[in-house]
């Protein structure tokens, strides 16, 4: 994005911290940047001015939030591609290379749940033992588990996979997908995936089956701000929610009555903005939707679109 399409440029600064950032407005999106721990950090916010905050106000809060409430501890976190393919492109000589694709997780400059493409791919190969394939470029080992491999895009590849019929065969199919008893909704997060919904799992009481109902998913992506929409297709379960940097933040949410359970499957934190409170997601943790289990202080958390203009630039050819 362009600097003259910057309307005003705000810097900022957190002395807890000793951090400096900018905001730049560009009119149609407003954007907070910074670094921290080796990470350059990009994201999308919005000032109300009813909340009567300035810009530096703001940034500096963020700031601080982030780093105190979502940051995750870098030891441990692994280079990954969900939803994954590798595919083959040609130079201008006419020899062919190959390029990986997926949602990334754990970029020490890019931010998770992020539709990026590596560049060129030098190795592959499969661990059985962790059951995902690594793939080496020049810059980077990307961990990619073999479960959650795109099979309907790599069959046109296949070739670059190796053992790919075996593979195919034994993980096409394999997600493992969270369940819950009769009677409860389950909606299951994750930071590799795109606006954080992974899945929704959800048994009537008076079900005659133990299959759950079929659901569907899908973004509306707004001019100033993007949404998420998850429901059953009869219609019972009716879940929005505004994704933004590391949380969501529901404007609706129907479940006749049954009990609600959010689950996060990712390797961050996640917050989600509910209508009793604020709910905070270790990796690993699964929380009904329920006053004992809301923040007691709410945190400051970035409301802006989780994608906002001009982020989808970073994700290439790392």
């Amino acid at each position: 994005m362009s600097d003259t399409l910057i309307r005003n440029e705000v810097p900022v600064y957190s002395e807890k911290y000793d951090v400096h950032g900018v905001i730049r407005d560009f009119g149609f999106v407003t954007k907070l940047y910074f670094s921290y721990d080796d990470k350059k950090i990009e994201m999308g916010i919005n000032n109300n001015p009813l909340k009567d905050i300035s810009f530096e106000d703001l940034g500096r809060d963020i700031i601080e939030s982030y780093i105190m409430n979502l940051v995750s501890n870098s030891d441990g976190r692994r280079l990954q591609l969900h939803y994954w393919h590798i595919d083959e492109h040609k130079y201008g000589d006419g020899n062919t290379y190959h390029i990986a694709h997926g949602i990334v997780t754990g970029h020490k400059r890019l931010p998770d749940a992020i539709d990026m493409h590596s560049s060129e791919v030098r190795a592959v190969h499969v661990d059985e033992a962790a059951e995902e394939l690594v793939v080496t470029t020049r810059n980077s080992v990307y961990h990619c588990p073999l479960s959650y491999c795109d099979f309907e895009k790599q069959e046109e590849f296949s070739d670059i996979i190796p053992e790919y019929e075996r593979i195919k065969e034994r993980y096409q199919n394999a997600i493992d997908y969270p369940t819950i008893d009769p009677g409860n909704v389950l909606l299951v997060l994750s930071n590799f995936s795109e606006y954080y919904f992974h899945s929704l799992y959800y048994v009537p009481l008076d079900s005659e089956t133990s299959e759950p109902l079929e659901y569907i998913g899908w973004p509306h992506v707004g001019t100033f701000q993007d949404s998420f929409l998850v429901g059953t297709k009869d219609q019972s379960i009716d879940l929005r929610y505004f994704p933004h940097f590391q949380n969501i933040e529901f404007y609706a949410l129907r479940t006749g009555g049954y009990p609600l359970f959010i689950e996060n499957i990712g390797d961050v934190v996640l917050y989600a903005s509910t209508n009793v409170g604020t709910i905070r997601l270790e990796p690993g943790d699964r929380k009904e939707v329920a006053e004992e289990n809301v923040e007691e202080k709410k945190p400051i958390l970035p409301d802006g679109d989780l994608y906002p203009a001009g982020v989808i630039n970073l994700g290439k050819g790392q």
